[in-house]
């Protein structure tokens, strides 16, 4: 694939992913990154059709400190995970790719 139509997918599969959260219309995704709501629709359904509107890496959330303790926090789909300080990186991973590819 060349390298603008790679950068072409990943950047819709990023507006894809954003406009299927749970709470947000397609409309104000398309708003936002001024596209029509029917190109956002159509990427949105193709990526239904294709299984891809999932993200193809976990995204991780910014950490937050408090003064108890050290967590990162996870997302994948619905799910939001905490690690511990000095959780295993290796373990992490495995847990993120695991719920990221398993099937609903």
């Amino acid at each position: 694939m060349r390298a603008m139509a790679r950068r072409a997918t990943e950047h819709w599969a990023d507006i894809v992913a954003e406009a299927e959260q749970a709470g947000v219309s397609h409309a104000q995704v398309a708003l936002k990154h001024r596209v029509s709501l029917s190109t956002l629709r159509y990427h949105v359904y193709k990526a239904r059709r294709s299984g891809a509107s999932k993200p193809s890496a976990p995204r991780l959330l910014p950490i937050r400190v408090d003064a108890d303790a050290t967590v990162l926090e996870a997302q994948v789909g619905a799910v939001r995970l905490r690690f511990a300080e000095g959780c295993n990186p290796s373990y992490v991973a495995a847990v993120l790719s695991a719920l990221s590819n398993a099937p609903c």
